[in-house]
């Protein structure tokens, strides 16, 4: 179930944190070190929200900026805590859903880096609601590993969207 991140500061911050330092988590943190997220005090800008189970418990985050004049969402961060997830999984889709029909964003556009698994899944998305891979960067971002790893720009536009 998604609710706003803001209502869950500090479990969200001891997430964050227990995330840091393991090498699964290399591709959500996106630099060779990590800090908390910064929760905006307004919805105005950014979206956040976590995925909980039925116990209150935080299974993933997600969030995103909006632009307003543009009608346009981007800088999209995601992660899930439990792998596997299916619940978390349901929330992602509601977001993407819900920036399309309640929101009438007109374009959404997020990043991967390109040796990330998840691009897998990020590609058959495109493939099955619309979309495209619309640039590749190379050598973008140092990670904790040390090494330089290319980036995959994805996006959907509102009038390509399949729900």
């Amino acid at each position: 179930m998604l609710k706003p991140a803001q209502l869950y500061k500090e479990q969200l911050e001891e997430k964050e944190v227990e995330s840091w330092y393991d090498l699964k988590n290399i591709f959500f943190h996106g630099w060779a070190g990590a800090t908390l997220t910064d929760l905006a005090d307004n919805n105005y800008e950014c979206h956040a929200f976590v995925s909980v189970d039925s116990n209150e418990d935080i299974i993933g985050y997600i969030s995103y900026a909006v632009d307003w004049s543009a009608m346009s969402a981007d800088r999209f961060c995601m992660i899930s805590y439990q792998k596997g997830n299916l619940e978390f999984v349901k929330d992602l889709w509601k977001v993407i859903c819900d920036l399309f029909e309640v929101y009438h964003m007109n374009r959404i556009e997020w990043y991967c880096y390109a040796d990330n698994p998840a691009i897998r899944g990020y590609r058959n998305f495109i493939k099955k609601h619309g979309g495209r891979e619309c640039g590749y960067r190379r050598q973008t971002t140092k990670l904790m590993d040390g090494k330089l790893h290319d980036s995959v720009i994805f996006e959907i536009m509102a009038d390509e969207f399949h729900r």
